[in-house]
């Protein structure tokens, strides 16, 4: 396929640019699901026969096992279970196969720490095989160039973009969001202020205004209002900034109502959520993944669930422009620069296992290049590792990196990484039980190193 770089509009023939774009409110009713409980029978898996389609990347490792062995994993992050969440439009709706809701929930097995993070529909980034647009767009081109391939492209533009592996997909449209809402009998939503809205569109006629409003304080919402507050973007309701958020405080009222129904244990209520999924989702996940995540997932305290939105006011990471007469969300450090995103994504989405084992790393500088310490200090940092001591080497004339274990072998998972990070063998120190030595492991950057 030929590199072609795009407006910002998304208006690659033949993807009609539509009249205005609204946005495509995900639901995940999947990972009500995943959180609620196994998923067991036969109509639950034959239901699942028009939900799940073949995964063309990788399977997330801590899926496998309760405890990954250190070999298996292949860099920082790689425990992690990470998933995209897409909402498109209805069937029908203009512009329906623009992903206007794209959220990363991530789950790590070795903590059990649970986070999310919403991406800006109009974020400026590189589409593999398409060039710069919109990151909504990578959806869109993938279904155009062939029906079902839009989710994988997705899922390789949002790996790119955030420098994190993502696994596994879920797509829904705004149907399953008002339906699963209503099959609950509602949600509860703190609403912070007073929301109005005035150019909402009518339900019926999008061409429209009817408008929305909502007060603020304990709200109860059946599936139309939630829709409206997950979608409104004017007005009070601010930007797409705001509405990020807005959609996972939906997703996590939406959790907390199923579990408190059990709705798993309610055969009419079971029929009419597969009827729902049936209809309205996609996702790669195999049933017997399903079926792991439904397990390690039911400890989750929606309260402790780490939920962010890469903004241009809370984490400052990206500011709003114009680029070709579209509006557009780029990096601060620039166009195609994602260096600052991917190293807050990293404190969001941190490796379980070095956190874990908090392995204790004193970090020598053994070349000539003095920014060398503070540069691999930083990136290194950045990943978690816990540089607690940095400085020169003994020389300057260091020719390899070295990784010298002073652990005993207690910090398997850490030294793993660090080799392949590193792209060299540890070794490992004989201690003297009279002088323990002052940190668990040992770096000393030699003339080899290659900064990322």
């Amino acid at each position: 396929m030929n590199t072609t770089t795009l407006s910002p509009n998304n208006d690659l023939s033949p993807i009609k640019k539509p009249k205005r774009i609204w946005l495509r409110v995900l639901l995940i009713v999947i990972f009500i699901l995943l959180i609620v409980g196994a998923l067991v029978g036969y109509k639950i898996y034959r239901s699942y026969d028009k939900v799940l389609v073949k995964n063309m990347g990788s399977s997330a490792v801590g899926l496998k096992n309760d405890a990954v062995e250190p070999d298996k994993l292949k860099g920082e992050g790689d425990g992690r279970i990470n998933i995209l969440l897409l909402g498109v439009g209805d069937s029908g709706h203009a512009g329906e196969q623009l992903s206007d809701t794209m959220i990363v929930a991530s789950y790590d097995p070795a903590t059990k720490d649970t986070a999310m993070l919403s991406i800006p529909r109009d974020m400026y980034v590189k589409i593999p095989g398409y060039g710069l647009s919109k990151i909504n767009g990578a959806h869109a081109y993938g279904e155009q160039y062939q029906e079902g391939s839009g989710p994988e492209l997705a899922k390789k533009t949002v790996s790119e973009f955030l420098g994190i592996p993502i696994h596994y997909y879920l797509r829904t449209d705004f149907s399953a969001l008002k339906q699963a809402v209503d099959l609950v009998g509602g949600v509860d939503v703190q609403v912070a202020q007073n929301l109005t809205d005035a150019e909402y569109p009518c339900e019926r006629n999008e061409n429209i205004s009817c408008g929305f409003s909502i007060m603020a304080g304990q709200q109860h919402f059946n599936g139309s209002v939630a829709l409206k507050y997950a979608r409104c973007r004017k007005g009070d309701c601010g930007d797409d900034y705001g509405r990020a958020q807005r959609q996972q405080d939906i997703l996590v009222a939406l959790r907390e109502k199923a579990d408190a129904q059990n709705i798993l244990t309610n055969p009419i209520k079971i029929n009419e959520l597969l009827n729902i999924v049936g209809n309205n989702v996609r996702t790669d996940l195999a049933a017997w993944e399903i079926e792991r995540l439904s397990k390690i997932l039911k400890e989750i305290d929606p309260n402790l669930i780490n939920s962010k939105v890469i903004d241009n006011k809370t984490t400052q990471l990206v500011t709003d422009t114009n680029i070709g007469g579209a509006s557009v969300v780029v990096p601060l450090l620039g166009v195609g620069n994602y260096r600052d995103i991917q190293a807050y994504v990293r404190t969001i989405f941190a490796d379980g296992y070095i956190k874990k084992e908090a392995a204790t790393i004193t970090l020598l500088n053994g070349t000539k290049s003095p920014n060398l310490t503070n540069l691999v200090s930083t990136e290194l940092k950045s990943y978690n590792y816990n540089i607690v001591t940095s400085g020169p080497a003994d020389t300057t004339t260091v020719k390899a990196t070295q990784i010298i274990d002073y652990s005993g072998g207690k910090k398997p998972y850490t030294i793993s990484l660090l080799e392949k990070r590193l792209g060299v063998k540890a070794t490992v120190a004989q201690i003297d039980p009279s002088t323990p030595p002052p940190t668990d492991i040992q770096i000393i950057i030699g003339a080899d190193y290659k900064t990322s």
